[in-house]
């Protein structure tokens, strides 16, 4: 992936968009437009002055002013472009000028955009302490999906605390370590995560985000804003996921039950791990209580959601019970909804294949725009990972790109003495650096996108073979009945359904047909087991 990312600057390098520059100036015209506040002029004038110059060391300094005149004049789309090339020519002077934007371009362009070419271009030293953190992030990742986890753990540990990264470093550390067995350690990192969420939003006073939020006004600014605002939620409640998650691998179900119920029910994660609340159910034996929990996918609130795993947990919660009838009915209805559902997702992937990302992400961009309750099937099931922060950012620097086009235009317009259209000169080549960037937002979106359908399909096929074995068991259930009416009786005695118990903070309502929104994933069933009890024929 990275080669292509390369593939496509050379191409904008050898592009041809270099004629009709204007005379070389100095960076004293450059810093006076800069600090007059006029960024684009700024930026023109450094751009045009490092394609005057055969030396490297000036070159890479034009290139970082125009990198941060780019970002102060709200086009960092563009930016990313010359941050990129001042990095690759490794001049120490102009690196350290441009780092300083980089936590500010991981936030941007996302971590895994980021960490290549900060790993490769850059050293520890190379930052301010401010801006450090970007590195240690950017190393942990990449380890972390390597599978070092010694390594993700010690390079996240020196992400600085009172960064705005240092919540995701928790959650990364918090991970390697239970990929470790280091359960004991994970928990602490998760809950430190947790009570750091809300620092993803904060903004050093000088800092250039800060600069930028006061500068930047407008519709994408506000909804940049807002993503902002909904991943540190978004963090927070998959830091308290992960903490249930390990109490429950370790057998705190209490614990576990206590921490799922901290995740708040407005929290799209709530939506996902109420499926794995039920398991906790579960696993106590409270079966009725399991069947209320996954009775709240049936809400019309929650018709958005997807997940064929619910289906299973039920029908196995009704086998538990000895409820072969209503484990029927759910299979059944399963099979009829999801087989087409698994046929179509298959054949889109063995249409599109995975050397062009384009049409994943075109697919992903068509079901984020959809209405969340939508009707259509496939919109549904890609809902469960296209509306994560992770995607909706990747859409929404999209957004952005096409917005700077617009925006660069007005720009060039401004000063008819330097104007020179959007297909020549600065204006050009800003066009075709955007171009690039829309190819690599595809390609990661892509390929997100692609290898989400995989995985899921793969749960769902093999969910599809978990509902045929237990249709098996229940026909091998219903002949020994008919067959052994005694034996049948004695195999299932033991099994039965565990009484709920309710906890002082805990409100449980028994379902009775009826949706309310503030009881939803507080249901509880009020079925008997049927095991143990025999044929019906045997008090005839």
């Amino acid at each position: 992936m990275i080669l292509k990312f390369f593939l496509g600057l050379a191409l904008i390098q050898g592009s041809g968009i270099l004629f009709g520059v204007e005379a070389r100036a100095n960076y004293a015209d450059v810093k006076r437009a800069f600090d007059g506040g006029q960024y684009f002029t700024a930026a023109r004038i450094a751009f045009n002055d490092a394609n005057r110059t055969s030396s490297p060391a000036e070159k890479s300094m034009a290139y970082a002013w125009v990198t941060e005149s780019l970002v102060r004049a709200g086009l960092d789309q563009s930016a990313l472009y010359f941050f990129i090339r001042t990095l690759q020519i490794q001049d120490r002077a102009a690196s350290k000028k441009v780092l300083e934007l980089a936590p500010l371009f991981m936030d941007r362009a996302g971590t895994d955009f980021m960490k290549k070419f900060l790993i490769r271009f850059t050293r520890a030293d190379d930052y301010s302490p401010r801006a450090r953190s970007a590195f240690h992030l950017a190393i942990a990742k990449d380890k972390l999906t390597g599978g070092d986890y010694a390594g993700a753990v010690q390079s996240a540990a020196l992400v600085d605390s009172q960064s705005p990264l240092y919540p995701l470093s928790l959650q990364l550390k918090g991970t390697a370590e239970l990929m470790q067995g280091q359960t004991r350690e994970a928990l602490l990192d998760f809950e430190s995560c947790e009570e750091r969420a809300d620092q993803r939003n904060d903004m050093e006073p000088g800092s250039i985000e800060a600069k930028l939020k006061k500068e930047q006004p407008g519709a994408l600014a506000e909804k940049w804003e807002a993503l902002r605002k909904d991943a540190a939620r978004d963090l927070k409640a998959r830091c308290i996921a992960n903490q249930a998650r390990v109490l429950y691998e370790t057998g705190q179900f209490e614990d576990a039950d206590r921490k799922y119920d901290m995740i708040p029910k407005a929290s799209f994660v709530w939506t996902d791990i109420l499926f794995e609340h039920a398991w906790t159910a579960y696993a106590k034996e409270e079966y009725n209580r399991t069947l209320g929990k996954l009775v709240s996918y049936k809400s019309p609130s929650l018709q958005f959601s997807f997940n064929s795993e619910v289906d299973v947990l039920m029908a196995q919660s009704y086998m538990a019970l000895c409820l072969y009838s209503d484990a029927g009915r759910i299979i059944e209805d399963f099979n009829r909804r999801f087989g087409s559902l698994a046929r179509d997702v298959k054949k889109f992937v063995e249409v599109n294949p995975a050397s062009d990302a384009r049409p994943y992400f075109a697919l992903g961009r068509r079901a984020l725009q959809d209405k969340l309750h939508t009707e259509i099937v496939m919109h549904r099931f890609l809902n469960r990972f296209v509306r994560s922060p992770y995607f909706q950012s990747l859409s929404l620097s999209q957004d952005r790109v096409l917005a700077e086009k617009i925006a660069i235009q007005r720009l060039d317009a401004i000063r008819p003495e330097t104007r020179t259209g959007s297909s020549a000169g600065f204006p050009g080549f800003l066009n075709a650096s955007l171009d690039w960037r829309v190819r690599t937002i595809q390609l990661l979106g892509g390929v997100f996108v692609r290898n989400s359908m995989i995985d899921h399909h793969q749960i769902l096929i093999s969910d599809l073979e978990k509902m045929q074995f237990m249709k098996i068991d229940i026909l091998s259930h219903e002949k020994e009945k008919l067959m052994q009416p005694e034996a049948a009786a004695s195999s299932e005695r033991n099994r039965g359904n565990r009484i709920p118990v309710r906890r002082d903070d805990q409100l449980l309502w028994s379902f009775n047909g009826e949706f309310w929104n503030d009881e939803i994933g507080d249901y509880v069933f009020a079925l008997e087991s049927e095991c143990g009890k025999g044929s019906a024929s045997e008090g005839l």
